[in-house]
């Protein structure tokens, strides 16, 4: 039963969960967007349509390769309508996301180590998660991996990307792992981790628009 209501939450939440959308793209932007996704995911012709409009797609999957292992993969991405330059100059403030987005308790970024800190809660989450992970500043265009080193997931790998499309900004993240069993089913696991990339990224956009 706790699953099924976790999982009618989840969806509940990612079906209520949008931003209004702010970019409208001719179909002359599909082209360099594909360019870009490549090294990250294939998206499909809905998906690149959604992207044209605004719209943040976000696929998450949870599979069981061994008993008692789990192996997850997220795949974000949006366009912002202001370009990546305007953008970083907010979003690279990491310290901040606490007062970016609700279900963020806690931020704290050590410069010295790269190093971001994350508290996270919310009533989708089974538990409060505690994430720590390591990443520069980001400033400028490029690609930019991460791992997180501590906490929930741990050793998980992924990479941030960050491209000027025209006068907008492609914003994608990409996440892999592999690890011992979490105690959340898959398919909850993959609604929740597809509903937060969702949200995460629409937040975001929002709070850096101006």
């Amino acid at each position: 039963m706790r699953f099924q209501i976790f999982l009618a939450l989840s969806i509940m939440f990612g079906q209520m969960a949008h931003a209004q959308n702010q970019v409208n793209l001719s179909t002359s932007f599909q082209k360099p967007i594909l360019d870009e996704l490549k090294p990250f995911y294939s998206p499909s012709e809905g998906e690149i349509e959604d992207l044209l409009k605004g719209v943040v797609i976000s696929v998450g999957n949870v599979t069981s390769p061994k008993d008692k292992e789990q192996q997850m993969m997220l795949f974000v991405s949006g366009v912002h309508a202001r370009n990546c330059t305007k953008v970083m100059r907010k979003l690279s403030l990491y310290e901040n996301y606490s007062s970016y987005m609700d279900f963020i308790k806690k931020s704290e970024y050590d410069e010295k180590k790269e190093q971001i800190h994350f508290v996270m809660e919310h009533f989708l989450l089974p538990f409060p998660m505690n994430l720590t992970f390591k990443i520069p500043r980001i400033y400028k265009e490029g690609h930019y991996p991460f791992t997180f080193d501590h906490g929930f997931l741990k050793d998980l790998k992924g990479t941030i990307g960050v491209k000027n499309i025209g006068k907008f900004c492609l914003l994608t993240l990409k996440t892999d792992w592999r690890g011992p069993e979490t105690n959340i089913p898959n398919l909850a696991f993959a609604a929740f981790i597809q509903t937060v990339g969702k949200m995460g990224l629409e937040h975001l956009i929002r709070v850096s628009r101006f």
